[in-house]
């Protein structure tokens, strides 16, 4: 055979190997489908249990990519990444945000409730779990150290700041908002009748030498507990529940669990991102979790699949054991697509 031909028909051979073996993957790897999930850190943890039994039934890859839950939403609108799938923890910030240029319709689906969580290394956790009621006291204490997430960024930070508002309404004690955020950060506050504005510019600071940490979203602070960092942090229930942390309830009128005090809660607003074109007020309010699939979504079809078997008894039984018992009723903005109708009801 002429020697010049050799290294053409090896090269044949090889590339004929090569389309034999891409075609036996792609019809024999199941997963050939995916779907992209931006959502609230502290949904991770049943999300991505709901997604391993969905993947594992139907061979489809499903991302999921926590962050804080505004920081979420921005990736979609400020940085145009694509998504199929948008989860957060307070559901009124798909219509703050997405509403309408990116999606028509979402539903609530979830609750929750804000603790304060701790180890048996946190100064002073006799005394709070002798006296719940002292929480706020302890805090002020200078030798404690103890975190929230950046309200600019989580919806547990911004419920954070306002449950410390409701707190001084609670309590009838402004030295709570003044010891705890007027003095360690730049968050300002302002009284209109009976509401109070707690003010957070976008470039949120804390003041130098403070005992306050703030990070990006509410499960970065877990690891600082943990490692006895910080003492105290405030956190959802369910994340509590998840990482086997000590926590103690707040009152139920400002924990922002309760739908009976949702009134009360309604008395602070916490304003974010002030001094920016993305600034929102946010009226304090039972805490509920919101989801939609973007109109854009790349995976439509799939991420729809996958709603609706997260909204069933599989989904309901995960967040349920998580600590995020689901609504009795969902609550439904919009003409939601056929697909999930039969599962989540009619527009509220």
């Amino acid at each position: 055979m002429d020697k010049l031909k050799m290294p053409i028909i090896i090269g044949l051979i090889v590339l004929i190997i090569a389309s034999l073996t891409g075609y036996y993957y792609y019809t024999h790897n199941t997963k050939t489908s995916e779907i992209i999930i931006f959502a609230a850190g502290s949904l991770k943890i049943p999300l991505d249990e709901i997604a391993s039994k969905y993947s594992e039934k139907y061979g489809v890859n499903i991302y999921i990519e926590a962050s804080g839950s505004v920081e979420a939403i921005r990736k979609v609108t400020d940085l145009g990444r694509e998504a199929d799938i948008i989860a957060v923890a307070d559901y009124r910030l798909i219509p703050t945000f997405l509403v309408p240029n990116y999606t028509s319709w979402y539903i609530g689906f979830a609750t929750n409730q804000v603790v304060l969580v701790y180890t048996d290394k946190s100064k002073y956790h006799e005394i709070l779990e002798n006296n719940p009621s002292e929480w706020y006291k302890i805090l002020m204490r200078n030798d404690v150290k103890w975190g929230f997430s950046d309200p600019n960024k989580d919806p547990c930070g911004y419920r954070s700041v306002g449950i410390i508002g409701l707190a001084s309404i609670y309590y009838n004690d402004t030295s709570i908002l003044e010891n705890l955020l007027l003095n360690k950060t730049n968050i300002a506050v302002e009284k209109v009748n009976d509401t109070l504005n707690l003010i957070v510019p976008a470039d949120l600071k804390v003041s130098e030498n403070s005992n306050l940490i703030i990070r990006s979203k509410s499960v970065d602070l877990i690891s600082l507990v943990e490692a006895g960092t910080i003492d105290y942090a405030f956190e959802y229930q369910s994340v509590a529940v998840q990482h086997h942390l000590k926590y103690i309830k707040l009152p139920d009128q400002i924990n922002l669990g309760n739908p009976k005090y949702a009134y009360f809660y309604g008395k602070v607003i916490v304003k974010i991102l002030v001094g920016t074109d993305k600034e929102k007020s946010i009226a304090m309010s039972p805490i509920i979790y919101g989801i939609t699939v973007l109109d854009n979504a790349p995976h439509r079809s799939e991420a729809l699949k996958f709603l609706k078997f997260l909204l069933g008894n599989t989904g309901r039984e995960i967040f349920e054991e998580k600590g995020q018992p689901y609504l009795d009723e969902f609550i439904v903005y919009g003409k939601i697509p056929e697909e999930l109708r039969s599962i989540a009801g009619s527009e509220s």
